[in-house]
């Protein structure tokens, strides 16, 4: 049977995909069905589109208030173009070159027209999978940006908003905790960093694209002690030791990931470098569109601070308050970048973005959150487990790296010998719950012209 139709468009359809798991050292993709990746196409991915379709009917009601009747009209066609690239992923189409002027748009099309030469067909179920994923996201942006009334409307605000005020009572927990440790006049110390970087790991466990949209109970996440034998690689002592011994520069950077309880993590790390004076400035990066449902934009942001300020807790009402005027003040600055939302890994930064490359070269350390940009930092790859992290970085050395990950899809690296085995002998899915954790460290550094 030809794998094209009349019309050209790819016909493969997923039974080309190989019952295998993924190879060692090849890109992770929906092509081999022993893989997250080919779970993720095949049920997530969809499961997510029908989400959004039911998400959108249920708001109907929320969007009329807000753009009117005229709405409807538009709301209408979304639904059916979401409907039609469900179709397009559960069918394995190729993917179709995006269609906007917006100025990402030729780097994705010509990406796919790259993968397209080396692959023969770019489709969702047989390319690289952090490209269809990617893909997924920014075609759903453009369903929007194509529109005249509901063009900014904002279609993951209401589960990353249920997200945090579902994730309240251990927000109002830490909140206590991490106030008496700013307020204390002490030093910095090792033991409360550690526990401090702890949390922020454990909070990268609330990713709603991984429970497809549903904000989860994140009430065990503040006891660090009872889930240390699940972090499989810790450096946070080698990171205690670098950012505290390390004058070369004033700066430290984050690249966030999720909104709710784990940005909320992050601030209270970053607050705790400046008032310990770790670092007089702060870079918090975030993503410029609506991206693997949760993660933070500069409106999530704003709306976070905005609830703490409003609070009837003391203790969120003062961060709150603190937080906003370190942005007044300039302490801490947001910074926004479409590099973040491209569908490829991070080695491309020097080329395509370079002056973000540099910008990141100036910080002290940069903090890299969350299991996207670990997917992005070592190249989609599925690396034996044992690969060292500075090998598997592959040349992304812009300054010292500080990655916080819970494994949430089947790439590692920088694990001892044999331990990825021992735990895949008792459970053949542990790479795709959030179970276990990781703090890793690089302080290579690569400077470029």
């Amino acid at each position: 049977m030809s794998d094209t139709d009349s019309n050209g468009s790819c016909q493969c359809g997923s039974n080309r995909s190989l019952d295998i798991k993924t190879p060692r050292n090849v890109h992770l993709s929906a092509i081999y069905k022993r893989s997250f990746a080919f779970y993720t196409v095949k049920h997530r991915m969809p499961v997510i589109l029908t989400n959004l379709i039911d998400s959108l009917v249920r708001n109907k009601k929320y969007i009329i208030e807000k753009y009117g009747e005229a709405a409807l009209e538009e709301l209408k066609i979304i639904i059916g173009e979401i409907s039609e690239l469900k179709y397009e992923i559960q069918t394995n189409k190729s993917l179709k070159p995006l269609t906007t002027d917006a100025k990402d748009v030729k780097i994705y099309n010509d990406y796919i027209y790259k993968q397209t030469v080396a692959e023969g067909h770019t489709t969702h179920f047989h390319t690289i999978w952090l490209l269809t994923e990617c893909y997924m996201y920014r075609r759903i942006k453009q369903m929007f940006e194509t529109k005249t009334i509901i063009k900014d409307y904002d279609y993951f605000l209401h589960q990353k908003q249920e997200a945090y005020t579902v994730a309240l009572p251990i927000i109002k927990t830490l909140a206590e905790f991490i106030v008496k440790i700013l307020t204390n006049q002490n030093p910095p110390e090792k033991n409360e960093f550690i526990q401090l970087l702890k949390v922020n790991l454990w909070g990268n466990k609330c990713d709603l694209s991984l429970s497809l949209g549903k904000a989860n109970d994140s009430s065990q996440l503040f006891d660090t002690a009872a889930l240390d034998k699940y972090i499989l690689c810790d450096d946070s002592e080698t990171i205690w030791e670098n950012i505290s011994n390390d004058d070369c520069s004033d700066i430290i950077d984050i690249v966030f990931d999720n909104s709710g309880y784990e940005v909320f993590t992050d601030l209270c790390v970053a607050d705790y470098l400046i008032t310990k004076g770790l670092a007089k400035s702060m870079r918090l990066y975030v993503k410029t569109i609506q991206w693997f449902i949760s993660d933070v934009m500069q409106q999530d942001f704003f709306w976070i601070l905005d609830q703490l300020k409003s609070s009837n807790n003391e203790y969120l009402r003062l961060l709150g308050g603190r937080w906003s005027g370190y942005i007044e003040n300039g302490t801490w600055t947001l910074v926004i970048s479409d590099f973040w939302t491209l569908p490829f890994d991070f080695t491309h930064m020097s080329t395509v973005e370079p002056e973000l490359y540099k910008q990141l070269a100036q910080a002290k350390a940069v903090f890299f959150k969350g299991d996207l940009n670990y997917r992005k930092l070592f190249g989609e790859k599925n690396w034996d487990p044992a690969t060292p992290v500075d090998e598997a970085l592959q040349g992304f050395h812009p300054t010292k790296l500080c990655i916080i990950r819970t494994i949430k899809a089947d790439i590692v690296c920088g694990l001892p010998n044999g331990l990825a085995e021992e735990i895949e002998a008792e459970d053949e899915k542990w790479m795709e719950k959030g179970d276990y954790g990781l703090i890793q460290f690089s302080k290579q550094k690569l400077a470029i012209e």
